[in-house]
């Protein structure tokens, strides 16, 4: 089931609701540890052994991670809902529920971009309307890098609804919810085969990475867990691990195979590997209990970690700037995370659950709005 969001007290601390499920906060919390690791200050890279460079190196697959993790929640809720409510509740209620999540933070960072030449003396590169719009990622982005992802995001969750609802696939097979995983698939392999002469491998890999159209792997396969849950949920304990330990090796072989060749036939397949692996590895963990501390670790990870993926770029490009370093990689690390995590918590506090609080005000006038034009009489009236 989709995971609610979280209790919190006055003091703003995070508390967990009952159903949140661990394993599910164990993948959020794996994911944007990996994408920190990616993209944190050159101190840290510069120091690095070489044993661990290569895992830094790929830190990046923890966007893919979250893109399955989505799919699977949120095609969770849209399976949940019930046929009897009307279109046009379906898509209001499912639209307020995303954009009451997601906008806020976002239009918030996005303004401090924009503000960054009064703020830092720094320009923001490439800045324009296509951020308002979430088509950076069609037109180019060279700075706020990571919104390429939301774009990704943002565009699912207008297209979803509309198949799930407007077109009532929820009712299709299971497998017509891999097809945009074997679309994805076919354009990238179309777009390596059709490519511009003379491109720079970074230039090509690019191509491939950023578009929404290319980039559907993880959602779909997500989405597609999602519609076979009541399934492999009712799976015995060691099924679901060796669907786990199979979802580990698809990832080793994905990456030892495609990292070296991404702008061409690697960039191909990269992303259904990456999907299919973190595929298994979810149906593996989701189950899985932790230990009290490490529960309450994990979650406030998990639950920090859309704040934390928006603001990372900033905090390491202060750190840059600054040449801000204390004198070991290891604490370099530990600070850039601790930094990157406790703006996710101030803005987490300000922004994202006065929205969330605003979004449930809004849910349940619609309810009593829809309540009452049935002829019912909705609660507290």
């Amino acid at each position: 089931m989709p995971s609610p969001h979280p209790q919190t007290s006055d003091s703003g601390v995070l508390a967990a609701g009952p159903s949140r499920k661990d394993g599910l906060d164990v993948l959020r919390a794996l994911a944007i540890f990996s994408v920190l690791c990616f993209h944190a200050p050159e101190s840290v890279r510069r120091a690095l052994p070489d044993m661990l460079r290569a895992g830094f190196d790929v830190g990046w697959v923890g966007v893919d991670l979250f893109f399955v993790l989505s799919g699977y929640l949120i095609g969770r809720q849209v399976f949940a809902t019930e046929d009897a409510v009307p279109l046009g509740l379906q898509l209001r209620t499912f639209w307020i529920k995303r954009w009451m999540r997601t906008l806020p933070l976002y239009f918030l960072v996005l303004a401090f971009h924009a503000l960054k030449p009064w703020l830092l003396g720094t320009p923001f590169v490439g800045g324009g309307w296509h951020y308002l719009v979430f088509l950076q990622n069609y037109v180019g982005v060279r700075d706020f890098v990571q919104s390429w992802s939301l774009c990704v995001e943002e565009h699912f969750y207008v297209v979803l609804p509309l198949l799930a609802f407007g077109l009532h696939a929820r009712a299709a097979p299971a497998w017509v919810w891999l097809m945009p995983w074997a679309l994805s698939l076919g354009v990238r392999a179309w777009e390596v085969h059709t490519a511009t002469p003379g491109l720079l491998p970074a230039e090509q890999w690019v191509r491939l990475q950023w578009p929404t159209h290319l980039h559907l792997d993880g959602l779909a396969v997500g989405v597609f867990l999602a519609r076979t849950a009541p399934r492999w949920q009712r799976w015995p304990r060691a099924w679901r691990g060796v669907c786990g330990a199979m979802g580990v090796l698809v990832l080793a072989a994905t990456l030892a195979g495609c990292v070296p060749h991404l702008p061409d036939w690697g960039g191909v397949w990269i992303f259904a590997g990456l999907a299919m692996g973190f595929g298994g590895l979810l149906v593996g963990t989701e189950a899985i209990a932790l230990p009290v501390p490490l529960r309450g670790l994990v979650f406030q990870a998990a639950v920090l970690s859309y704040g934390t993926y928006l603001w990372f770029g900033v905090v390491a490009r202060v750190f840059e700037r600054r040449n801000l370093t204390l004198g070991v990689w290891e604490l370099d690390l530990f600070a850039f995370i601790a930094v990157t995590h406790g703006l996710a918590w101030v803005t987490y506090v300000a922004v994202e659950r006065p929205a969330l609080k605003l979004r449930d005000r809004l849910l349940a006038w619609q309810a009593s709005r829809a309540g009452a034009s049935d002829g019912v009489v909705a609660p507290g009236r």
